[in-house]
């Protein structure tokens, strides 16, 4: 279903790719220091996908928990005080691509002892209020790769933030599904151990009056205690959920989630032909791409250090040994003074800092790709299982209606003589299992479906 994958790999590979450019938010074509290859900018992931596709399972209480989730969730404000940060560090990059400018005022008064006046005391005085300049001139684009990284690892950022959001909107659905499996496997836990109860008193009353055994009414009353205690550990089972699902909603854990749902139906089924480069929009792998694009500029940054930097500098301002003539234009002095300066000897660290950036960009060169292979085989994971996990529910559901009938087959035979107590009771037994396991299954086949939306970066559109 996802539309030819193994033709489709290399042009959505490549399509990822467009991602290593040094300056984002504009087009522009960079080769791979390897490969040689071009690659052009592109931003394709989507910040409002983060809960839309949580719509097409029909749970009203779902999309608001995750609405809610995404709201109060304590790590989402850690993330986007990170994003905050690199904004400003982004900002700090960008100034340094401009002149600066310095106000002062220095005063001073000294007092010295001159052997040829007979050691008299001299007092001195001066002042001096001064603006200075000083610009690089980016004459290499030195400084424009060093504010690419800044505005790189800016964009990294955001989208760190937009991938935890999907992230915990997958989390909530998660923990919301196995918290509705929870409620049913009590219920059904519940009604099973209600089902032994009545069978157990049905036989204490044949029993009196001689018509069964007492190994028929104690393996009754043994298999009836291990119902009640399977119901208590499914009690327990859901509390846990509760409170898990409280925690990703950044409430108190209390226990106090409602629950009083079923596990919904998958109604809507994979359009066919899902295309490859659906995964571009996913925010951790545009995340990943903008942090190769910050080592690729920083790559660019590093090898500039070996030229020459132009810097011009002046300043104007007033000099004067009486502090009231600062402001007196006649006391006025300035200076303008360019320079040009290369490091000519640096005992290696030029080459080793060079060394070490081209390390680091072929790091993050794999990593990337290695996000991106990941991202394939979750996607393939998702919908292999999808397929499996339907002819699994089906047949499932066929046990569980055959092992029920049973069941109520095996009662009636038991009543009239035609089998012993052990057959019914494994009749029970399996009906039980069959039934917990449906239910298991149904919440497989959601959470897998939450797994190929994640993988996906959202809906199938």
């Amino acid at each position: 279903m996802f539309k030819r994958i193994y033709y489709c790999i290399p042009a959505a590979f490549a399509a990822l790719l467009a991602g290593c450019a040094t300056v984002p938010m504009e087009t522009q074509v960079v080769s791979h220091p390897q490969s040689g290859d071009d690659f052009e900018v592109t931003s394709t992931f989507e910040t409002d996908a983060s809960a839309k596709w949580a719509v097409h399972f029909g749970d009203a209480t779902l999309n608001q928990l995750i609405a809610e989730a995404l709201e109060s969730n304590i790590g989402l404000d850690a993330a986007k005080a990170n994003a905050r940060a690199a904004e400003a560090a982004a900002r700090i990059s960008g100034s340094l691509k401009g002149p600066g400018a310095n106000l002062s005022l220095n005063s001073a008064k000294q007092q010295s002892r001159l052997s040829f006046l007979n050691f008299q005391n001299i007092e001195t005085e001066s002042h001096s209020l001064s603006l200075g300049s000083q610009w690089e001139v980016d004459v290499w684009g030195r400084l424009r790769a060093s504010h690419a990284v800044g505005l790189a690892n800016l964009e990294a950022a955001e989208a760190d933030v937009e991938a935890l959001k999907l992230s915990i909107s997958g989390q909530v659905a998660r923990a919301w599904f196995n918290l509705l499996e929870a409620e049913t496997q009590y219920t059904l836990a519940e009604d099973s151990a209600e089902s032994l109860e009545q069978k157990t008193r049905s036989l204490d009353r044949r029993y009196d009056r001689g018509l069964v055994t007492s190994l028929d009414l104690r393996l009754t009353r043994a298999q009836a205690a291990s119902s009640r205690a399977a119901a208590q550990q499914r009690k327990t089972q859901l509390n846990n959920a509760k409170r898990s699902l409280e925690v990703l909603l950044g409430r108190y854990p209390s226990g106090q989630q409602a629950s009083d749902k079923e596990l919904p139906e998958i109604e809507s089924s994979i359009p066919a032909g899902l295309s490859a480069t659906l995964i571009a929009r996913r925010p951790d792998l545009y995340a990943a791409e903008r942090r190769l694009a910050a080592t690729v500029a920083q790559d660019q940054n590093v090898s500039r250090n070996w030229l020459p930097r132009v810097n011009l500098t002046g300043s104007s301002g007033t000099t004067s040994d009486d502090l009231a003539d600062l402001l007196d234009s006649n006391f006025s002095v300035w200076t303008l003074a360019g320079e040009i300066g290369a490091t000519v000897f640096s005992t290696g660290r030029l080459k080793a800092e060079r060394d070490q950036s081209e390390a680091q960009r072929d790091a993050q060169m794999a990593q990337y790709r290695s996000a991106v292979l990941t991202a394939f085989q979750e996607v393939e994971n998702a919908l292999s299982s999808e397929s499996d996990l339907a002819q699994l529910s089906e047949d499932t559901a066929i046990a569980a209606a055959e092992n029920q009938k049973a069941e109520d087959l095996a009662w009636e035979q038991y009543q009239r003589g035609l089998i012993d107590i052990t057959s019914l009771l494994d009749a029970q037994r399996r009906a039980d299992e069959s039934a917990s396991q449906l239910v298991s299954v149904q919440n497989q086949r959601l959470q897998n479906r939450i797994n190929l939306h994640l993988a996906l970066g959202g809906d199938f559109e």
